[in-house]
């Protein structure tokens, strides 16, 4: 074998020859080790269409379980969300409704009152055409509220009732000194009761002021 140490230009035609059919086996064979390093490339045409499909399939569903979770997840989520507004919005309505009721039971009541005002007045003034001997009873309540009758006492009443007096109440009149007076002033059912130091005004209006006032109500006698 020739030596590999030698120049090139002292080696004999049969050492170079040498040295060259060893260099090209050398490579040769560096050539295949590379080429066995290279990564193979995968044969396309063994690949199953079937198996590929089954993948994309599997590959399908899991996204489509993953996307319902996750849809349902923020569903509720805003389900949630939207049920407190709307809640608040529903307590929010139920206190202003409450709140209305309330308002429109006093209304209600206050109306109901001022009709039932009405329609006593409305009686009394009809009671007081129809029944004239209505204005006895009120002029004792007068005169029975002052116990000590001081000088002049007297009862002013409209003049178609002071006939009415004298003809039901002369004991009365007579025996407490009491004089009567005309007054066109008062309506007829009502009177003033008038001693040196007192006053009951016991006419139809004041009367009914007193209820009215009770009541917390301002409704007038004078009126319809």
């Amino acid at each position: 074998m020739a030596n590999a140490n030698t120049p090139k230009e002292q080696q004999s035609a049969y050492e170079r020859w040498e040295m060259a059919s060893f260099s090209d086996v050398n490579y040769e064979r560096n050539r295949g080790i590379s080429a066995n390093n290279q990564p193979k490339k995968k044969d396309m045409s063994s690949v199953n269409p079937a198996e590929i499909a089954q993948v994309f399939e599997s590959t399908r569903k899991d996204a489509y379980k993953k996307g319902m979770q996750e849809g349902f997840a923020a569903g509720m989520a805003q389900a949630r969300e939207l049920a407190q507004v709307e809640k608040a919005q529903f307590m929010q309505l139920m206190n202003a409704f409450a709140s209305a009721l309330e308002s429109a039971d006093e209304q209600i009541a206050e109306d109901v009152l001022s009709l039932a005002l009405d329609i006593a007045k409305s009686m009394l003034k009809i009671k007081l055409d129809v029944d004239k001997k209505v204005l006895l009873p009120v002029v004792l309540d007068a005169i029975h509220y002052l116990p000590h009758i001081q000088r002049p006492a007297r009862i002013l009443v409209h003049h178609e009732d002071m006939h009415l007096l004298r003809e039901h109440m002369a004991d009365e009149i007579t025996n407490d000194h009491w004089q009567i007076h005309e007054d066109s002033n008062i309506e007829r059912g009502g009177c003033l009761v008038e001693t040196g130091a007192n006053q009951v005004d016991a006419t139809n209006q004041t009367r009914w002021k007193r209820i009215t006032e009770a009541l917390a109500k301002n409704n007038d006698w004078l009126l319809p």
